[in-house]
């Protein structure tokens, strides 16, 4: 049931995603199915077209009827303000041909649907628009569908407003004669989009997006179904564990009856038939149920994927929501899939089963797996280990000798040379290879855990203890049944520790930045290039006045011996608040700084600077002094150099860095946002960062959390299934004089034992999967440190225990309360 609850549910994401992707090719787009640009038309810098030369090739294109209809129009970021809201939106110019184009015919400006439906537009209202020249303020006359809807070339924008050509140059919005964009309509189905998109491309040089055809098949549509999927992916393990277990537990209970109807004369494919239909039974219901419950969370975590733009998106962004969306396809697949494993198991129990003679049928031996299967399992792992790495293969090589020498000195001596030759590769490698150490350091740690067990049975049997020695001689009996709830309780438990010790280590790191934000400052202006190139930036004293300090800054790139070097160039008073971990700032003079250690050496360095944006970018050899170096993964931004310097550089990106007072912090961006410029405010920035990190942990976290609900669920059916085994051991028990107690605690005692030894093995596991993490970020940053959450991981482990025991209590008292003359009667 929760295997296919959770298919169900992550599956279900896909089918909203795709919906969403229909309803903006329906309602963003109308007749716009390519977007073509000049190659070198920025964001911020548009580069117009040659109308007439474009033009003769799309009419080629159009008399092949291979495109139905073209316009051109001139689009370029703005941002609008309304209601104290600041919103980076499109401005497109539109003509007379633009309503040939979308077939309407409206006036004046218009803003698309969407925008106005979450700003709560209407038409007549006045909206700010944010120029090179300040404030406009227009009014609404149209609100916009489909083309006059459009959000851009990925349909994921805030909105667009729409303007006549010559008042969209009145304001200075938009300042060339000609159009920078085209849009084109094809009459081809959406599925050849992509094509002719290409042969336009190649036709007329211009860089063209096929706006439907990126939406229509997106790998967004799947990914973040399977993204959860994945999360999942240790829930699903345990319940197929428990799957496995129950079918079983199904077969040792219909043992002597299949074994009675075997001996009158029952052939083996009936037997195995019989145990195939009643467990199918169980299946088909349960995911019937899982699959209704699916539905219910797929919409609880849409409300989490929707839940996730509004902690990460910036200030001028709007997050949208995506509408749940479910077809009866997407139930059926979540059916087959999660059922798919649960049959092959069934299948395999059917089969051996069925294969049993009746004279083992009827006797008390436990049905085991037959070791050839085990052997060959074993076998294709290795093999498929041995052309992955040879190193890995060696030490699974290793952990296979307990399988064949069962000898308490191999646990050991196979468990600590595992670990002694896999910590020689920690901190390398790829995703694999983290996965695969951890798989070793798991079994590694199962073997020392293991090892100890004898011990503490000898430690347990002498208090003389009845309940101790009860549990421990069940624990015994029933290895295998007893091992698949060690082995989920010591998976989940291990994911759920880990995901608390590493995003706390990371939230302290990112704490610990805070405090020095970049390079000491915690407010960043980025000004709008356009501006700056024609140089309108200014901002004045009582601006300037909420800061602590602030200084003129310009990003370039350089080079240095055939390295590629990002440099700051600030003005001389940068020297008063700025700050690197570990290093005293002297005063610095022109042209003076501090340098990457690696590139960079102390004194003279001659360096060829340049521009970073395209097309108006100078390039040049200058000289700098270094007075010092340092470690730019010490840096939150790793910086290679920062220079005093003042002449302005054409083609860097140039702002302001600066310490804000807090009180100042939502004006100060306020104001940015009126002059057409971007505030960073660090602070708030790196806490978006925090909170989307946390978020998304807890997201897998609650996903992690089912496996132990398989977990808890299993241990109760097993708990049940050993009462009803055990009612003629517990009469006779009872019988004798053991008190109802006793009875009671030993169900407990034997939960208590294998979940300790689980959760034990877990931590073990921790500590090594944990410093193998480790070694892998402090490579990249310096003082990154480990931080344990005691108290978050003592409530874990408490839970745990808790629920086990409001899960074990029930069959528990089922368990004493069994009257010892009806539990050992024998009827005639």
């Amino acid at each position: 049931m929760i295997a296919t609850m959770l298919v169900v549910g992550a599956l279900s994401l896909n089918d909203s995603v795709n919906n969403w992707f229909a309803n903006k090719i329906k309602n963003n787009f109308g007749n716009i199915d390519i977007v073509a640009k000049d190659k070198s038309d920025t964001f911020f810098f548009p580069k117009t077209l040659n109308i007439t030369k474009i033009s003769k090739y799309l009419d080629k294109l159009k008399e092949k009827e291979k495109i139905k209809d073209y316009t051109f129009v001139n689009l370029i970021s703005t941002r609008i303000q309304f209601d104290e809201k600041f919103i980076d939106v499109f401005a497109i110019g539109y003509d007379k041909n633009f309503f040939n184009f979308s077939k309407k015919i409206v006036n004046g400006v218009i803003i698309s649907k969407d925008l106005a439906g979450t700003l709560n537009v209407k038409k007549g209202d006045k909206i700010n628009l944010i120029t090179l020249n300040g404030k406009k303020v227009v009014e609404i006359n149209e609100i916009g569908a489909e083309e006059f809807n459009f959000r851009g070339e990925t349909g994921m924008t805030n909105g667009s407003i729409f303007l006549p050509k010559d008042l969209m140059l009145n304001l200075k919005i938009y300042t060339y004669k000609e159009p920078n964009t085209v849009f084109i309509s094809l009459k081809s189905p959406i599925k050849n989009h992509l094509k002719i998109s290409a042969e336009i491309s190649k036709l007329t040089n211009l860089r063209t997006t096929p706006t439907k055809y990126n939406l229509r098949y997106s790998p967004l549509n799947k990914v973040i179904g399977y993204l959860f999927l994945g999360f999942s992916g240790f829930a699903l393990l345990s319940s197929f564990l428990f799957v496995s277990n129950f079918f079983g537990v199904l077969a040792e209970d219909r043992k002597k009856v299949f074994g009675t109807l075997r001996a009158l004369g029952f052939s083996k494919y009936k037997i195995g038939g019989l145990l195939f239909l009643e467990g199918a039974i169980y299946i088909i219901f349960s995911s019937l149920i899982g699959a209704t419950l699916g539905i219910l969370f797929g919409k609880y975590l849409l409300s989490l994927v929707n839940k996730a733009p509004e902690i990460l998106s910036s200030n001028t962004m709007i997050p949208e929501k995506i509408t749940f969306f479910i077809t009866t396809k997407t139930i059926l697949l979540g059916i087959s899939v999660s059922i798919v494993v649960p049959l092959l198991l069934l299948i395999f129990r059917s089969i051996s089963f069925s294969k049993l003679p009746p004279v083992v049928l009827l006797s008390n031996t436990e049905i085991l797996p037959k070791k050839k299967y085990l052997y060959f399992l074993l076998f294709v792992g290795l093999l498929t280990i041995l052309n992955f790495n040879r190193f890995y293969f060696l030490i699974f090589l290793i952990l296979t000798l307990p399988i064949f020498i069962k000898k308490n000195y191999i646990l050991v001596i196979s468990g600590i040379s595992a670990i002694l030759l896999t910590l020689l590769q920690i901190g390398t490698g790829v995703n694999w290879d983290y996965l695969i150490r951890s798989i070793i350091f798991l079994i590694a740690s199962i073997y020392l855990v293991f090892s100890i067990l004898d011990i503490l049975k000898s430690i347990l049997k002498k208090f003389h203890s009845i309940t101790s020695i009860l549990s421990i001689s069940y624990i015994e009996k029933q290895k295998l049944r007893n091992y698949v709830v060690f082995l989920v309780y010591a998976i989940i438990t291990l994911v759920i520790i880990l995901t608390a010790i590493i995003p706390t280590s990371i939230f302290k790191y990112i704490n610990q930045k805070l405090n020095t934000g970049i390079l000491g400052h915690n407010f960043i202006i980025i000004e709008n290039p356009l501006k700056s190139f024609l140089s309108f930036s200014n901002y004045d004293e009582e601006f300037k006045s909420m800061f602590k300090n602030i200084s003129k800054i310009q990003l370039v790139n350089a080079r240095k011996n055939g390295k590629h070097l990002v440099v700051i160039l600030a003005s001389e008073n940068i020297c008063k608040s700025l700050k690197i971990k570990g290093k005293d700032i002297p005063k610095l003079k022109l042209k003076d700084g501090l340098g990457n250690k690696n590139i960079l050496k102390n004194g003279t360095n001659t360096i060829l600077l340049t521009g970073i944006l395209p097309g108006i970018s100078a390039r040049f050899n200058e000289t700098f002094n270094v007075v010092d170096t340092y470690d730019p993964k010490e840096l939150l931004v790793p910086l290679d150099a920062i220079f005093v310097y003042d002449k302005k550089i054409s083609g860097a990106l140039t702002g302001y860095a600066g310490i804000i007072k807090e009180k100042f912090a939502e004006k100060a961006k306020k104001i940015v946002y009126e002059k057409f410029d971007s505030p960073l405010y660090i602070t708030e920035e790196l806490n978006k960062i925090f909170s989307g990190i946390k978020y998304f942990v807890n997201i897998a976290i609650q996903l992690f959390y089912f496996g132990f609900i398989s977990g808890f669920s299993g241990l109760t059916i097993l708990s049940l299934k050993n009462v009803h085994e055990r009612r003629r051991i517990i009469g006779a028990l009872k019988a004798i004089g053991v008190n109802k107690k006793i009875i009671f605690k030993s169900f407990l005692t034997e939960t208590f034992l294998i979940v300790t030894i689980a959760i034990i093995t877990a931590i073990f596991t921790n500590i090594f999967i944990t410093l193998d993490i480790f070694k892998m970020i402090s490579s990249e940053i310096p003082n990154f440190k480990i931080t344990i959450p005691w108290g978050q991981i003592s409530l874990v482990l408490l839970g745990i225990y808790l629920i086990t025991t409001i899960f074990t209590i029930y069959p528990a008292n089922l368990a004493q309360k069994i009257k010892a003359s009806e539990a050992i009667r024998v009827f005639d």
